[in-house]
């Protein structure tokens, strides 16, 4: 159908924000590489690897790229050109052992390339790769055979859980941290024992010599218990809360166009992958003897973004067509529930760790229980989305083909379809 460019709004902010970030992904892989080519000319070529750069600015550029197909098919509506429609078939098993196998391969062979010194120059590719294998599994198999709606619709909703939801969730998450650290500071200024207590920290850590002396003093920090215990509420009570607020606006700013339950749990699903994709790319970028074991840990992290977000999507469209408020409250809770319970489960891994780390000497009963604890339950969390995937989107597909693959004028809707 053709598109009412001056009503449009949608259509011009995509337009606008994926061009824009299109360019600034450009000009800032530039600026990356160079910075660390006049921090090579300043200090040692070994301590700041210019591959790392390389590295660096192709996540950025690859994150631009995937901006422009949302520009382009924005272009197309606003100039009154009719935007094809999607058609995802579901994946089938050869297709998702194939993904799976790719994916290993990529991951194993990232590891292996950057290990050299000529191949790690042909890192960047695999390690893009190795990132974007799981996200593109979970989500063909989450919206796979599901109403996607126009091509423009499916590459906004990626390209908005890439940069509204990550955005918006790290400058939230940053005020909470500075208020986090003013309170701190505020609560010590009326304890001077407590300042006495940091002064002598911060002179130890000053002489401290090597990694292994200042993993020695700050541990125990951080495995006080109220440390350990501000840590789970943060990680998961709050992050959950705002990361899974703002993967929704996605799935809330084109509510008013879905016109069944099963399109929010695809825009849901799209703007999770983007989320996910965004934050993977990141947070792996730099590499190490493990970046391996990295990368597929964000493969699993993907996958929970994608399952949270497609269920508050779906909730969502529940609300908007069928008027279901419960719906979306029980969508909202479930999800908020899987990315805590993943986040908890990170921390238990970590506490374990640093305290089987402090304690070499000794056998640490309660380290070694919170590592088993927290990864046996990663593990049933990683087995089962698949699965709850694949029920969900099956339990779903069967309505999508009840009403023709039609884009509903803005503010219209088709009721009472379940």
């Amino acid at each position: 159908m053709k598109a009412n460019a001056g009503q449009d709004w949608r259509s011009i902010l995509l337009a606008i924000v994926s061009t824009g970030g299109a360019v600034l992904a450009v000009a800032l892989a530039v600026v990356i590489v160079v910075v660390y080519a006049a921090m090579n000319l300043q200090g040692s070529p070994e301590r700041y690897p210019f591959i790392d750069a390389v590295l660096f600015a192709s996540a950025i550029l690859y994150i631009g790229a995937l901006l422009v197909p949302a520009a382009y098919f924005s272009f197309q509506r606003l100039i009154g050109k009719e935007v094809a429609l999607n058609e995802i078939r579901p994946m089938n098993i050869p297709a998702g052992f194939v993904l799976t196998a790719i994916w290993l391969g990529v991951t194993a062979l990232t590891q292996v390339f950057y290990g050299d010194t000529i191949l790690r120059w042909i890192t960047p590719p695999f390690y893009l790769l190795s990132v974007s294998m799981p996200v593109l599994f979970f989500a063909w198999l989450t919206i796979g055979g599901l109403r996607t709606g126009s091509k423009q619709r499916l590459w906004g909703a990626l390209e908005s859980g890439m940069l509204i939801g990550p955005g918006l969730a790290a400058f939230i998450e940053l005020i909470l941290v500075i208020f986090l650290f003013v309170g701190i500071g505020i609560y010590v200024s009326f304890h001077p024992e407590l300042r006495m207590t940091f002064n002598i920290l911060k002179e130890q850590l000053n002489n401290a010599s090597n990694p292994e002396d200042i993993l020695d003093l700050v541990s125990p920090y951080f495995l006080n218990p109220t440390v350990i215990v501000i840590a789970l509420i943060f990680f998961s009570v709050i992050a959950p809360l705002v990361e899974e607020t703002a993967k929704s606006l996605t799935t809330w700013t084109i509510a008013d166009r879905l016109s069944l339950p099963a399109e929010g749990f695809v825009i849901g699903a799209l703007s999770g992958a983007g989320f996910g994709l965004v934050e993977s790319l990141l947070a792996s970028v730099q590499p190490d003897s493990s970046w391996a074991i990295t990368l597929l840990v964000r493969g699993g992290t993907a996958m929970m973004h994608i399952i949270t977000a497609s269920l508050t999507g779906w909730g969502i469209a529940s609300l908007r067509v069928n008027k279901r408020f419960d719906h979306m409250l029980g969508t909202y809770a479930l999800a908020m529930l899987l990315h805590s319970l993943w986040n908890a489960c990170v921390v238990m891994i970590v506490a374990g760790s640093l305290r089987i780390t402090l304690n070499a000497r000794s056998s640490d009963v309660l380290g070694y229980a919170s590592i088993y604890i927290g990864a046996a339950i990663l593990v049933m969390v990683v087995l089962g989305v698949p699965v709850a995937l694949g029920a969900i989107n099956r339990r779903l597909r069967p309505i999508a083909p009840l009403l023709p693959p039609i884009d509903l004028p803005e503010g219209e809707t088709i009721e009472g379809v379940k």
